[in-house]
């Protein structure tokens, strides 16, 4: 049963940068694939540990999608949801969102986007405010999304302020090697701040302490300083890595994501995390 509950909604644009990654692929439904739709994982312990990576080769490139060049990538989780949830139909997603009591309306067609849909209220107790134009986002993301929040809401968290979802290709929404993915498809959202229920926030620039290069889920590699703050933005990135999405993109990436976390959900069959 849908839920028509406005959800409440800030404007004021703050235009961050594309990032990369998705090819389309053939619409199928859970059943096509032979896959169950699991249940959101548990979530997981802090310090979550590196993932194991492995490194792209153009040359030898034979894994699903165009390759990203020669950026660390890390294979999916054994488990994982990802595929499932991106390879639905419309259908198929807005029925899991039913059954899951998510409060959601379709929106209004846009060019680009399989499944857009409004947001009418939490996911496990965590509200998506947002400060974009835009508020639209794919159905197969709030899956993802809801998952995700299971992890969120163990950590007491109990808001997340959205910077963007839906962009057009004239707002910067895809790269050029991904026309029509990515925020154009609606399968992206940047978060720029997590609000705990002790009124105490998690800040991406203030509080990630990144350094751009950096490979944000290589064993060794962490925030500098070491902060609680920053410990626990880090474990959120890697431990949601794979798991409920597979594009992570962090301040380590480049200036443009100097105050958000880029969270993205493909088709590919491989997950790459900066």
């Amino acid at each position: 049963m849908r839920a028509f509950l406005p959800l409440l909604l800030l404007a004021a644009c703050s235009k961050p940068a594309p990032s990369s990654t998705q090819a389309p692929v053939e619409s199928v439904t859970a059943e096509d694939l032979d896959l169950p739709i699991p249940e959101p994982a548990p979530p997981l312990a802090t310090s979550s540990g590196p993932l194991t990576p492995w490194i792209a080769e153009s040359a030898t490139w034979k894994r699903r999608g165009p390759p990203p060049t020669t950026y660390s990538l890390f294979s999916l989780p054994e488990g994982s949801s990802v595929l499932v949830y991106a390879t639905m139909t419309r259908d198929a997603c807005e029925a899991e969102l039913d059954k899951r009591k998510i409060a959601f309306r379709r929106a209004a067609d846009l060019p680009g986007v399989r499944a857009p849909v409004q947001l009418d209220g939490p996911l496990h107790g965590v509200t998506y405010r947002s400060r974009a134009p835009h508020t639209e986002i794919d159905c197969r993301l709030v899956l993802a999304l809801d998952d995700f929040s299971v992890a969120l809401a163990a950590r007491d968290v109990i808001g997340a302020q959205v910077y963007s979802s839906y962009r057009s290709p004239s707002e910067n929404g895809c790269t050029d090697k991904y026309a029509g993915e990515q925020h154009c498809a609606a399968l992206a959202v940047d978060i720029g701040q997590f609000d705990k229920r002790d009124k105490t926030k998690l800040v991406v620039e203030k509080d990630f302490h990144g350094r751009i290069g950096s490979l944000t889920c290589k064993s060794g590699v962490g925030p500098k300083p070491v902060t609680p703050a920053a410990t626990e933005l880090w474990d959120l990135v890697c431990g949601a890595a794979g798991r409920q999405f597979s594009v992570i993109l962090t301040p380590n990436w480049n200036q443009q994501h100097k105050n958000h976390f880029h969270l993205e959900l493909t088709t590919h069959d491989w997950v790459l995390v900066r």
